[in-house]
């Protein structure tokens, strides 16, 4: 079982991937979080093995939050999800430390792949319209 924390400060979207993501049998959403402290509090309470992480929130955001998570639970594996496509944000993403990126507009298709691939250990990007130095 996948264990999976959300972490995006729109809660319509979070109760959507809940949604989504409760549907799989192999995925379990342990929480939801509308900002990047919340995330962090809940990765040192519920040891997920994947948090979604929204990359514009409000408090943190999720690039910082990001980098907070994978310093101090290096066994929790980030992805991001977020509207932009624009390389800059991809690669400030992995930058701070996120095993996967994918865009908002096409989660359906691609985020139950991304949380596979990155579950196992690979790293899974997201290549619509983006070109990474």
């Amino acid at each position: 079982m996948i264990k999976i924390i959300i972490a995006d400060d729109h809660p319509a979207v979070r109760n959507a991937w809940n949604i989504f993501l409760s549907a799989h049998k192999n995925i379990q959403v342990l929480a939801e979080c509308g900002n990047g402290r919340d995330a962090i509090n809940k990765a040192a309470e519920l040891s997920p093995d994947i948090i979604l992480m929204d990359i514009n929130m409000t408090d943190m955001s999720g690039i910082e939050a990001t980098r907070e998570i994978v310093a101090h639970f290096p066994r929790v594996k980030v992805i991001g999800v977020s509207f932009h496509t624009a390389p800059v944000y991809v690669e400030r993403m992995i930058g701070a430390g996120a095993r996967g990126y994918v865009f908002k507009h096409v989660v359906a298709d691609q985020l139950v792949k991304a949380i596979y691939e990155v579950y196992s250990g690979e790293i899974y990007i997201a290549t619509e319209n983006v070109t990474l130095k």
